[in-house]
């Protein structure tokens, strides 16, 4: 009895892999394809979130920086109010101080004549811790003899004919004037040097 014949080349024929249908792999192509895309809307979608929460963040921002710019304005004013009664408050006693240091002046011109005299000494004392307190809270005197009229700054009481110095020159204080943190404490009072006339121009008139 003859053995059998085994036929190895059709079987390993038989059992290889016969190429994908063309209608599969376009199905497949096109399943990607729809993938990609959805994927590519999700990310749009995504950076439309993204780009509305970045505009919502750069809102608050603006509106928290216009909140301080408010509060830090609102707390400026707060603090130039308050400084502002305090001088208002202090322009008062400092008022009153300058007639005092006024006086200490006027008695000092009256014990001219004794320098050796002991109230002499105490008042200068007293005067010059006077002037230096007024300084030091910031009064300032406004200049008198030999500077110009300043109706700002000066109030006329009377008039002096002369050539000695050009007209509108200060050349008698009657009392002094002062200055606080820019503001007139009190003006000073003077008498303002006027052109003298000429006799011919008198006849004239």
């Amino acid at each position: 009895m003859e053995p059998k014949k085994i036929k190895i080349g059709s079987d390993m024929e038989g059992k290889s892999h016969s190429p994908e249908p063309k209608g599969e792999s376009a199905k497949k192509i096109a399943e990607l394809e729809e993938q990609l895309k959805q994927k590519d809307e999700e990310v749009r979608s995504l950076k439309d979130q993204l780009d509305q929460r970045q505009g919502e963040v750069d809102s608050l921002l603006g509106q928290l920086k216009r909140e301080i710019s408010t509060s830090m304005n609102r707390q400026q004013i707060q603090e130039r109010e308050k400084r502002l009664a305090i001088e208002r408050a202090n322009e008062s006693v400092l008022f009153e101080l300058a007639g005092i240091y006024d006086n200490f002046q006027r008695a000092l011109c009256a014990l001219e004549t004794s320098p050796d005299n002991p109230v002499k000494q105490g008042v200068l004392l007293i005067s010059k811790q006077l002037g230096d307190l007024l300084k030091k809270e910031g009064v300032e005197e406004i200049p008198g003899v030999g500077a110009l009229y300043d109706c700002n700054l000066h109030e006329a009481d009377c008039f002096e004919e002369t050539n000695v110095c050009p007209e509108g020159t200060i050349t008698a204080e009657l009392q002094k004037g002062y200055r606080y943190k820019g503001r007139i404490l009190r003006p000073a009072h003077v008498r303002v040097a006027k052109q003298k006339t000429k006799p011919e121009e008198r006849l004239e008139e």
